[in-house]
């Protein structure tokens, strides 16, 4: 069974939150975890930021691109965490990263092993992970947010993988049919498939950016070059397929009822 938006995004506490995703044509399992604004009245950006990250947040000059800044950070660490309890049973919640109660103190630990990373970034933008005394194996992360949610996927820096997550958004989705040159695949999709439009073109939109993230440049690939070759529905709200000039990379996406996110990584 496929994980749908509905078990992505289920409320349950911060410690609890990763989950393991074991999708068809991964080479190995990615993390994937997300955070939202509430999130942020429970765990101040102070305490699971390093100085160097918190420097970076306090550069934004309104507090929307502060905040959704601070959701990726906590969403690719929390993600981070979830690979320190390596081994336990698919699903399992993480007894080292407990939930916070109401007084705090049962977060110190998951505070603790937070602030073991640093998400940085490399020349394309690409983010970097630094771990303090961490000695696990290296892993990448992939971030994406929006006004008000996070979300990451952690994984091992041999494998390429991104995600990118966006609100559906009627004037968003306008820019994406007027600026994004779709493949006849792409198109032909858009005819028969049962979304909305608007959806359906960021479920597009969000497919080439992770798959943008996943070969490390971005946006500044050619954008015809991210293009779907096929997609299809595996499930309600679950959709995957692959990509026209890549064909080594798949693609998974999820709609929900407010934002569509997708998910691409390497097969082979």
């Amino acid at each position: 069974m496929f994980p749908d938006w509905q078990t992505l995004f289920a409320p349950r506490p911060l410690g609890s939150r990763p989950i393991e995703l074991t999708l068809p044509g991964l080479v190995e399992p990615v993390w994937f975890a997300s955070a939202g604004s509430a999130d942020l009245t429970e765990l101040t950006a102070d305490s699971f930021l390093t100085s160097i990250e918190s420097t970076r947040a306090s550069a934004f000059k309104f507090g929307q691109p502060r905040e959704n800044f601070t959701l990726g950070r906590l969403a690719g660490k929390l993600a981070l965490t979830a690979w320190l309890d390596a081994g336990q049973p698919l699903g399992a919640s993480h007894p080292l990263t407990p939930a916070l109660s109401p007084d705090g103190s049962e977060g110190e630990e998951l505070v603790r092993r937070l602030c073991l990373f640093e998400i940085g970034n490399g020349e394309r933008g690409e983010p970097l992970v630094r771990a303090g005394d961490c000695k696990s194996p290296a892993r990448g992360v992939s971030l994406s947010h929006v006004n008000g949610l996070g979300v990451a996927v952690a994984f091992s820096t041999g494998q390429q993988v991104g995600v990118d997550l966006e609100l559906v958004d009627a004037k968003r989705a306008e820019t994406v049919r007027k600026g994004v040159p779709l493949s006849a695949e792409e198109e032909a999709w858009l005819k028969i498939s049962s979304l909305p439009e608007a959806t359906a073109l960021l479920l597009l939109w969000t497919a080439r950016e992770s798959l943008g993230k996943a070969l490390g440049c971005g946006l500044a690939c050619k954008w015809e070059t991210l293009a779907l070759q096929e997609i299809g529905m595996v499930s309600e709200g679950v959709y995957s397929g692959h990509f026209l000039h890549h064909p080594q990379f798949r693609c998974w996406s999820w709609v929900g009822p407010k934002a569509v996110m997708s998910l691409a990584f390497a097969t082979t």
